[in-house]
This record gives C-alpha cells, sequence and structure tokens, in this order.
C-alpha cells in the first residue's frame, strides 16, 4: 500500500513514519514465520487490517497529547508499535502475557530504532498491581484481547484517573457491548465518553473504537487475580 493510497484511505502518515511501518510489516511477517504473532500472513492483508486499524485512535491521540500509554494484549505489536512509529513524543509500553511473542516484538523495536517503545512481560492482572504500573498510564489501548466486561477489569488497573482508555470492537459488538457492559465499568471507575467509527480500505468494512474516561481511583482489588475475570464477571 503506497503512501498515497495510506492518504487517501483517511490515515495520513509523513514520509519517514511510512518508511518505519512498511520496515515494520516486513520484521513482523518475518517474525511470524516463526512464531504465530498474527493470522495475517501477506503485505497486502496487513497494511488495511494491521496499520491502518491501528492508526485509527491517532485524531484521538493528537487530542488528548497523552505522554504514556499502554498496549494491553499487544501480541505482534498490534496496535502499539504503529502508534510508536507515528507518535515518537508518546512513551509506548506493550504489554503481552506470551514470552516469546515480548521478545519478538523486542527485537522487532531494536531492528527499527524505535526510541519510545518499552516491551513488558507479564500478566496483566497482576502487573496492575506493581507501584510502577498502577494507575500511571495517560491512555491504554486494547484489541482483541479479551470481551469488554473482562477488558474494561484489566484495563481500569493501568490508566490514571482522567485518563482514556481505547478499545477496538466491530461495528456489530460497538451497538450492544457498551451498554451491556455498563454496570462492569461503574465498578471499574470507568464512564463511555463515546464510540467513534472508522473505515478500513474495501473491502475489509466498519469498525468502532469506545472511548472509556477513568473517573477516579479504582478500589485496590481490581483487576482480580488470573483467571477470575472470566469465571466471575462483576456484573
Amino acid at each position: 500500500m503506497t503512501r498515497d493510497a495510506l492518504a487517501a484511505a483517511g490515515f495520513k502518515v509523513g514520509k519517514g513514519t511510512y518508511a518505519r511501518l512498511a520496515r515494520y510489516l516486513e520484521l513482523l511477517l518475518e517474525e511470524n514465520q516463526k512464531l504465530n504473532l498474527t493470522g495475517v500472513r501477506t503485505p497486502q492483508q496487513a497494511w488495511p487490517l494491521l496499520i491502518c486499524d491501528s492508526l485509527a485512535p491517532l485524531p484521538l491521540i493528537q487530542e488528548i497529547r497523552p505522554g504514556t500509554l499502554l498496549d494491553l494484549g499487544s501480541g505482534g505489536g498490534i496496535p502499539g508499535v504503529p502508534i510508536a512509529c507515528a507518535c515518537p513524543a508518546v512513551q509506548v509500553t506493550l504489554l503481552d502475557a506470551t514470552r516469546k511473542k515480548v521478545e519478538a516484538v523486542r527485537r522487532i523495536c531494536a531492528a527499527l530504532e524505535l526510541a519510545n517503545v518499552r516491551c513488558v512481560w507479564g500478566r496483566a492482572e497482576l502487573l496492575a498491581h506493581e507501584p510502577r504500573f498502577r494507575e500511571r498510564f495517560d491512555a491504554v489501548t486494547v484489541k482483541a484481547l479479551a470481551r469488554l466486561p473482562i477488558a474494561l477489569e484489566y484495563a481500569t488497573g493501568f490508566v490514571r484517573p482522567g485518563g482514556r482508555c481505547w478499545f477496538f470492537l466491530s461495528c456489530r459488538a460497538a451497538e450492544g457491548d457498551p451498554p451491556a457492559a455498563e454496570p462492569t465499568a461503574q465498578q471499574c471507575a470507568m464512564k463511555l465518553a463515546g464510540v467513534t467509527r472508522y473505515a478500513l480500505p474495501p473491502p475489509h468494512g466498519e469498525r468502532a473504537l469506545a472511548t472509556y474516561v477513568k473517573r477516579r481511583r479504582v478500589r485496590p482489588d481490581l483487576p482480580r487475580p488470573p483467571g477470575v475475570a472470566q469465571r466471575k464477571p462483576l456484573a
């Protein structure tokens, strides 16, 4: 996908950012031959499904200008690495529970010379209680990690009061999930600020971002220990 085609699809980036995104995809697809980092196998699929989708929060990021952002359940670095490429002033932390994925993404980021990225291995339910992570981030992104109520519980331990959380959803999920998750959001000190719809290049259709604002400090037991959120939903 050319830089002009990217801009025509609504995702405008500078020449340096474009070059880094292109190199990221090369490295990601290389690593993907050894380790399953993504189900996307070709550059033709990767530009719309990985890059364009990851860049969808850029207007929202530019609006609040966060100093720190956590990509929760980052996997192969989506959406965190493209965001870091496009926003060099934002310190991006990529967190994943699979050590081999974290090591692979660390190699990719080193090759890209991304100075504003750190890669962290561990369980969100545990790391969210460590002082170095507890309510420390201005913003959190969550994509394809868990159902919205579970993802809300994971994210609330990391985002500071007044910070933003962006959850990537299908348009269908965006219709029903936020209302259904409202009781959980209240317990997690989160408030839905809005749902933003955006279009990927054809034929990939529309997607959505649900924006939540952290209203206050969350109670100290959240998130609960590993596995509890799935077995016993908050609401």
